[in-house]
């Protein structure tokens, strides 16, 4: 029997509902391959990547590099009618059904047993009282670390910079992930984690103490980009695939992650707060700059891992 290979840089959780919706409708098994955003965009851009069918699933700002978005095939077998037009490449090679959401995440009986209130803002994550307290995703290895950055960028202009030297002088843990940070809180070596709400809600499965608010300084959303390898001789049962996530079956999966699901009339109701479109093409663009300076404030100071 024949197969398809996904790649993807989501939640493993998520990962495996989506797969499961998809052989059930196509008769096909599918098999994963999941990387960090960095890795997965490396292995998107060559051309010895070794064989895929479907992207299932990375942030946005990857497809800023056309020797990525190159090697996507046109979906002219997915009915996008009624689907947002933004949500959909003008030449029809990816598209987004929802969208990351960036959080924090913490245990809120062990700050509560500390006299600590969850901070609601990367402005009250630089007070003196989380010193060591902090765990971060690199934003030039994880798509999360990187959506926290330019969704703060976003809303505080160059003065995010500050707020961020004064995070870094706190001397916060770093890993290449959005799940590490969150095995730092559920560890106790951390009190508040940056990550997105796919792995928080997962975590909270597995610690009901776990709980994950949306920064009031980084209220944004990054579209996910699904498409097709160019040259699959898999290409129909791919994109057969990949119809399945305009199901409702796939966006209830969506917002039971705490994710925006694009083309819903309900997704404003979802959260209890309006999240905004990141900027992709302006957070593609600069990202290797604003990496590099995220690194000069870090490199000194943070934990890595």
């Amino acid at each position: 029997m024949n197969k398809l290979i996904a790649v993807s840089s989501m939640e493993h959780a998520e990962l495996a509902e989506f797969i499961d919706g998809m052989s059930v409708l196509i008769g096909v098994p599918i098999r994963l391959s999941r990387w960090s955003t960095a890795e997965l965009a490396d292995r998107l851009r060559r051309a010895d990547a070794g064989p895929w069918d479907i992207l299932l699933g990375t942030a946005a700002t990857v497809l800023h590099d056309p020797a990525i978005v190159e090697r996507l095939a046109p979906l002219d077998r997915i009915d996008f009618a009624g689907f947002p037009p933004d949500a959909v490449a003008p030449d029809g090679r990816w598209f987004s059904p929802s969208g990351f959401v960036p959080v924090f995440c913490y245990d809120l009986t062990a700050l509560a047993e500390r006299g600590f209130a969850a901070p609601a803002s990367w402005d009250a994550l630089a007070s003196p009282d989380w010193r060591e307290r902090i765990a971060l995703p690199d934003p030039s290895r994880s798509g999360a670390g990187y959506l926290h950055l330019s969704a703060l960028l976003e809303h505080h202009g160059e003065a995010a910079w500050q707020t961020l030297a004064a995070i870094a002088r706190l001397q916060p843990s770093i890993s290449g992930s959005s799940t590490a940070p969150i095995d730092e809180v559920a560890a106790g070596r951390a009190w508040v984690a940056a990550t997105v709400s796919t792995a928080a809600t997962r975590a909270a499965r597995a610690h009901p103490a776990l709980r994950w608010h949306v920064p009031d300084d980084a209220r944004r959303y990054e579209y996910e980009v699904f498409g097709c390898r160019g040259g699959s001789p898999n290409l129909v049962d791919a994109q057969r695939a990949l119809a399945w996530m305009l199901s409702p079956d796939a966006a209830a999966i969506s917002r039971r992650y705490g994710k925006i699901v694009l083309g819903d009339a309900t997704a404003a109701d979802a959260l209890p707060y309006a999240l905004s479109a990141l900027n992709v093409l302006d957070a593609g663009c600069l990202k290797p700059g604003r990496t590099a300076h995220w690194h000069t404030l870090f490199s000194n100071h943070a934990n890595c891992n």
